[in-house]
Formats: structure tokens, C-alpha cells, sequence
């Protein structure tokens, strides 16, 4: 018995089924270690690009150019082609001078927020942000208040109370847990209003599934030139790894590109990741579109027959949709019956979200059929039928 289920079995009486064995590679089915195949509907991989053949030729092409590693920060040794095309692409599609990269969108939560801190004199955050970005700000040690979700006139009362500051807002785009948007058209006329705000906005779920461009909630929502910060990540819909940031004032990402901590002293992505990286891009300028508007159809389906079933699954409107029970004990059985009946999914229990709202969190992908949507929808009022949900 690992760590993990000590710990569950003590708080929760049930042990959940974490780490499946995986032994192919990312698709909407995933064979495992035991020879059983498994419907996925546990990865981020929204556009399906994670096992795409030119950007496996593009790594491969770079590891055997620089190897797999830069071994040294960029700053000093590690700036190859493939990084700075990297850097140099994100900044044309964004329309900036400076795209930057991390390793991942954590690492670059955490290098980016104590930068900017600097600047401010307070920081205000939605209450469902992602783990990276209160892990951030506790590091910068600003002063910090939090709102409730989405919950803009209590945001804009903390902004009328301190007028006199320099105030950062931070929230997610499309928040991970619950499959919902910020209301980023309203956090873009509080900043025009009032003038004394910095927005900066971690759409790591919402890049390269959403807008005309894939550049994101903001893209989609037509105030992308509202945002200051914007921090994605290519290791979702782009189907690489690592983290990325964009800044609106060329001068302030020159202070992030030579202060932040995890750009200057830490690795950054191996070259055959940089290089599938910028292949993603380019791949995402051709058949983005399509992708998009076949993934948009998919999660229309999804939810209409999730709807007809009676599904509690808050707010989402997304590819990213919570299925929410009374409590984490019936949740892990759910998940497991779910695993025995060849479907994987990911469980959130406490302490990461609310005792009742413990969810399975299902994800939906590009490379999803419509039969894979009535598998799951079966098991799901099989579920409903027992009285889990």
C-alpha cells in the first residue's frame, strides 16, 4: 500500500485508483500495463496533436542537432535555434516583442508574479485560481486579498476601497477544476475604468482550444489587447510541454525575461521539445481551425447528452466538464466502477476541492467519437441508477 492510499484510507475509508500503468501513447483510448484498454477521458491533449508525426519528426531532428538537453540556463549556454524560434513565434502571434519561455506554465506562474509584484502595491485573485498562482503570490509577500468566484462586484468594491494602489487582478481563464470562463470581458472594462490595473490572466486551459487563432478566452472574447500578462502553456492543447508568457509592455518583459527565477536560473525545455513546440504552432496556423470547430462539436454533444441525464456539472460550458458528487466517498467508488467498466477520468477529492463538490473531471478531445461519448454516458446513469449520482 502506497502513501497515497495510507493517507485515503484513513481519511476517507475508500482508496481511490491513481496512476494507471499507460503503455501507449496519448490518444482517446490508452492501453495499459495489464493488457486493458481504456477509454481516455482523463488528458488535456484538446486538439490531438500530443502523438502528431511532424512534430515527433521535428523533436527527433533537434535531439540529434543539440541532444536532450541544453545543459545550462539560457541565459548563458542553452539558447539554441529552436528555443529562440520558439520565443520569437509566440511573440509574432501575440503581436509583442517578447515571448518567453519556461518549463512549464507553473514554473512560469511562479518566476512571473514576484517580477510583476514589484510594480503593485496590492494583489487581488479569484478564488478558484489555479494551485501555481497562490503558490506565486506567496512568494511575492504582497499584500493579497482574495474574491469570491467570478464574483465581480465584490472584485470592483476592493478596487473602489483602494483606489489610491496599484492593484495586479490574477485569475485563470478557464478554470481547471470547473470547465467555466472568468468573466474576462468585464475584467477588461473594470481595468479601462479604473486605470490603476495591472490583468493578468493564466489561460493554460483556454490557449490553442479557443479563439479564431487558438490564442486563447481572450482571443475569443475579443479584449486580447486588455491583457498585460497572459500565461499559457504548450503542454495542453498544443500537444508538447512547457510554459510561456506574454506581456503587452515591452519594457516590463524585459524585467521578467532578466528577474524571474525560473527563466534565468533554471533549464528550460529540452531542444526536441522546443522544436515540437514551435512545429505546434505552426501546425495550429494550418489546421487550428478545423480542429477547434471539430473539438466545439464534440463537447456540444457531450454536454446535450450529459443534459438529458440529469448530470450535476456546475457551470460548465467547456471541454473541460466537472461531474459532481455528495460526497468523496461515493466519487472514488464511481471512479473506480468507472476504471473496471474501461473509462478513465480524473478524481478530485478534498482537500483539492470542497467535500461536496468532489467531482470526477471529465475532459473531452479532438480525437473523441460520439461513441465514445455513449460509453460514457451509459456507465453514468448506470451510476445514477445505483444512486451515486
Amino acid at each position: 500500500m502506497n502513501i497515497f492510499e495510507v493517507y485515503y484510507k484513513k481519511s476517507l475509508k475508500k482508496i481511490p485508483k491513481f496512476f494507471p500503468r499507460i503503455r501507449s501513447h496519448t490518444d482517446r483510448v490508452l492501453f495499459l500495463e495489464d493488457g486493458t484498454i481504456k477509454l481516455n477521458f482523463s488528458s488535456c491533449d484538446y486538439l490531438g496533436l500530443s502523438n502528431n508525426s511532424k512534430m515527433k519528426k521535428a523533436a527527433i531532428e533537434a535531439i540529434k542537432e543539440y541532444g536532450t538537453n541544453i545543459s545550462g540556463p539560457m541565459v548563458f549556454c542553452g539558447y539554441t535555434k529552436y528555443h529562440e524560434m520558439l520565443e520569437n513565434e509566440l511573440a509574432r502571434i501575440y503581436g509583442v516583442d517578447e515571448g518567453i519561455i519556461y518549463t512549464t506554465s507553473y514554473q512560469a506562474n511562479i518566476g512571473v508574479i514576484p517580477v510583476i509584484a514589484k510594480e503593485v502595491d496590492l494583489i487581488v485573485m479569484d478564488k478558484l485560481s489555479h494551485v501555481s498562482l497562490y503558490n506565486a503570490v506567496a512568494i511575492s509577500k504582497k499584500p493579497f486579498r482574495v474574491y469570491p468566484h467570478n464574483n465581480l462586484e465584490f472584485l470592483e468594491k476592493i478596487i473602489k476601497n483602494n483606489k489610491d494602489k496599484t492593484i495586479l487582478i490574477i485569475s485563470d481563464g478557464v478554470f481547471s477544476a470547473d470547465g467555466d470562463f472568468c468573466d474576462i470581458k468585464t475584467l477588461s472594462k473594470l481595468k479601462e475604468l479604473y486605470g490603476n490595473i495591472y490583468l493578468y490572466i493564466d489561460d493554460a486551459h483556454g490557449v490553442g482550444a479557443l479563439g479564431e487563432n487558438g490564442l486563447g478566452l481572450a482571443e475569443k472574447e475579443n479584449c486580447i489587447n486588455s491583457i498585460d500578462i497572459l500565461v499559457g502553456t504548450m503542454s495542453k492543447a498544443y500537444g508538447s510541454t512547457g510554459g510561456f508568457c506574454i506581456v503587452r509592455d515591452p519594457i516590463l518583459a524585459k524585467k521578467i525575461k532578466l528577474n524571474s527565477s525560473t527563466y534565468n536560473a533554471s533549464r528550460a525545455v529540452s531542444p526536441g521539445v522546443a522544436a515540437a513546440s514551435y512545429m505546434s504552432l505552426k501546425i495550429n496556423e494550418v489546421e487550428g481551425r478545423n480542429r477547434r470547430n471539430k473539438l466545439d462539436s464534440i463537447v456540444k454533444y457531450a454536454h446535450d447528452m450529459l443534459d438529458s441525464l440529469g448530470i450535476n456539472k456546475l457551470y460548465s460550458k467547456s471541454y473541460i466538464i466537472p461531474i459532481v458528487f455528495n460526497s468523496p466517498e461515493k466519487a472514488i467508488e464511481a471512479n473506480n466502477y468507472l476504471i473496471e467498466k474501461g473509462i478513465l477520468s480524473s478524481l478530485f477529492i478534498p482537500p483539492y476541492v470542497e467535500k461536496n463538490k468532489t467531482r470526477i473531471r471529465i475532459t473531452i478531445s479532438y480525437n473523441h467519437l460520439k461513441k465514445d461519448i455513449k460509453k460514457l454516458c451509459e456507465e453514468l446513469r448506470m451510476l445514477k441508477i445505483k444512486g451515486f449520482l
